[in-house]
């Protein structure tokens, strides 16, 4: 009897490369190798004096200002550096945090730039003073009042070009003791009554105010006399005012025995002899 033909079956087992343990491990070694590496250096560069900065330029005339402005720049960034934030690398500076310190310290200062040169590692303050336009009294010491209403702080000079405030409120030492804005007006009172001949504006006394506005002031000048003013009616016109007034009725001879003069009343001049 024929056998029945069975054909044969094969199956095929493919082969399959079984991963190499070592050469993922070196590959992963080699990985945080390089993050290391890059951690490392970025490290060293950030913490090390490499990147320090090297010096503090300050362009001012006033060689005092100039030298504390410049000391005070070194502390606080010194007193702000720790082991773990390096604040003397010219990249980590905090320089909203000295701008903060510096304007607190001096309240002279009106704003600050601060630049970074990376190629000399030196950090510029390009710095803007405030200009004292008054000053006050207060408990046998004078103040300077800035160009903006601020406390200066103590004044260290003479004060014979500037025109004194009286009855002013006392204000810690670089708070607003005045509005910009009320500044402004009393500038513009002493510009206006110094360009009359022979009248020199030597201080200007708020008899009173309400709430933050003035309502009520007396201006003095170099002969001793005093000007009531309207404050409802413009500088200028009053000025004008007191013009004729001098060339009508008041010469100059007798300016000198002037006790006040009241223009709170428009359009009408009142005066008294002392």
């Amino acid at each position: 009897m024929r056998k029945t033909y069975i054909p044969k079956t094969y199956k095929r087992h493919l082969k399959t490369k079984p991963k190499s343990g070592l050469r993922n491990f070196i590959i992963g070694f080699l990985k945080f190798l390089i993050f290391v590496i890059i951690t490392g250096g970025a490290g060293y560069l950030l913490y090390s004096p490499i990147l320090n900065i090297v010096k503090f330029e300050v362009g001012l005339e006033n060689q005092i200002l100039r030298d504390n402005i410049m000391a005070r720049t070194q502390d606080s960034v010194q007193d702000k550096t720790y082991w773990w934030y390096n604040n003397q690398n010219i990249f980590l500076l905090r320089d909203n945090s000295l701008e903060y310190d510096l304007l607190k310290e001096f309240p002279q200062i009106k704003s600050i730039l601060i630049k970074r040169n990376l190629f000399d590692k030196t950090i510029t303050l390009d710095i803007n003073l405030r200009e004292a336009v008054f000053y006050y009294c207060y408990e046998e010491s004078c103040y300077l009042i800035s160009d903006d209403g601020i406390n200066m702080g103590v004044s260290e000079g003479a004060n014979e070009y500037l025109a004194e405030l009286k009855g002013v409120s006392q204000k810690p030492v670089g708070e607003a003791v005045f509005t910009e804005r009320e500044i402004s007006w009393l500038l513009n009172i002493v510009e206006e009554y110094n360009k009359i001949d022979s009248v020199k504006i030597t201080s200007i006394d708020i008899q009173q105010k309400s709430g933050d506005n003035i309502v009520s002031i007396f201006v003095y000048t170099d002969k001793g006399y005093y000007i009531m003013l309207d404050l409802d009616t413009d500088i200028i016109y009053q000025t004008q005012v007191l013009k004729q007034v001098f060339i009508a009725q008041i010469p100059i001879e007798k300016r000198d025995l002037l006790e006040y003069i009241d223009l709170r009343i428009k359009d009408r001049t009142y005066y008294k002899l002392k």
